[in-house]
């Protein structure tokens, strides 16, 4: 069976998202091919638990633009997810939720991206693979 690769879809179904997304890329220097692949594991992560996650900055940025498709974004969620996911912004930033995202995307995929994903994301990835603290 053909699995879709779900940030290829992004990127040819709209070619206006990376237009979208070009000031972010660019303010940051990354990729749009990276930017939309961490959103989509992000989305992923969203998909496999009921906790509330957080995304970085940057990841929340495309987001934004992505959902702004939004007969693709509810189509492209049904498709994936099997529900709508949606974005429910919170000013109070907390920590904690966004701890527990790096956690989760550790598990999942290993050494978040230093750029999208920040300094906490990089500590973590380094904590998780603590030599010392095996016995």
């Amino acid at each position: 069976m053909y699995k879709t690769n779900k940030t290829e879809e992004i990127l040819t179904s709209i070619p206006v998202f990376k237009d979208k997304i070009d000031p972010i890329c660019n303010k940051y220097g990354v990729a749009h091919h990276d930017l939309t692949q961490e959103l989509v594991r992000f989305l992923d992560l969203v998909s496999t638990t009921t906790k509330t996650l957080s995304p970085s900055i940057i990841v929340d940025h495309a987001w934004h633009e992505l959902i702004l498709f939004t007969r693709f974004y509810q189509q492209f969620c049904k498709k994936h997810y099997n529900r709508f996911i949606h974005h429910t912004p919170d000013k109070t930033g907390k920590p904690d939720v966004f701890l527990k995202t790096i956690r989760l995307y550790v598990q999942h995929y290993g050494q978040p991206h230093p750029v999208i994903w920040g300094k906490v994301a990089q500590e973590e990835w380094e904590l998780s693979n603590c030599g010392s603290c095996i016995n």
